[in-house]
């Protein structure tokens, strides 16, 4: 019974973050939502800086768990269909996350592409190295500053969804337009690059 206290906590103050920001979750409003009185909760979590902090390192972890599990490819197009799909699909988990890069943005050191740190975006990383190793892109700009802002790309569109989630029809047409427009782009690079040589 006790882990499941744990989880049902755990999983409530993630939503409750995602949906609502840090000024939408207090150890008290957590108790109401999981109907688990406020000693427990404080029992199980001092307060909800730590809380969050908790959630955040399981939350990362487990998202790249996940995106380990993704089908290999030896295609760039194909693996930033899937890693699109992947982002859509784990929304509540990319946007508890996101939010909690912004509220806690003083925690991470500025670097030359900004606050977030570069693990944040290497699901797109990833695909750009193949994309070079392919042939497929040219890029104009160094991997991290494009990865970043592909990236940010994304998961705008999640959080202009979010918490509701895409009927399967919208979810199709989400990730085939997300990545037709990135993809595009990423060739149209190549392509003029390629003419110029």
């Amino acid at each position: 019974m006790a882990v499941n206290t744990k989880k049902t906590i755990e999983a409530a103050a993630k939503e409750l973050f995602a949906t609502h920001g840090y000024s939408g979750l207090s150890m008290r409003r957590l108790a109401e939502a999981t109907g688990v009185s406020l000693s427990v909760t404080y029992h199980y979590h001092e307060d909800k800086d730590s809380l969050l902090k908790r959630l955040f390192d399981s939350t990362v972890k487990q998202l790249g768990e996940r995106r380990a599990q993704l089908e290999s490819h030896d295609s760039a197009e194909a693996m930033l269909r899937d890693r699109i799909a992947f982002q859509i699909d784990n929304a509540l988990d990319i946007v508890f996350v996101l939010k909690y890069y912004l509220h806690f943005r003083d925690h991470y050191t500025k670097h030359a592409q900004g606050y977030l740190p570069p693990t944040a975006y290497l699901h797109i990383t990833e695909v750009l190295e193949v994309g070079i190793d392919t042939d497929e892109i040219t890029l104009e700009q160094s991997i991290d500053k494009e990865a970043k802002v592909i990236a940010h790309a994304i998961n705008g569109f999640l959080l202009e969804y979010f918490p509701a989630s895409p009927s399967p029809s919208e979810r199709e047409d989400l990730i085939s337009s997300i990545h037709g427009f990135i993809w595009r782009a990423l060739e149209r690079r190549g392509a003029l690059s390629n003419t110029a040589n």
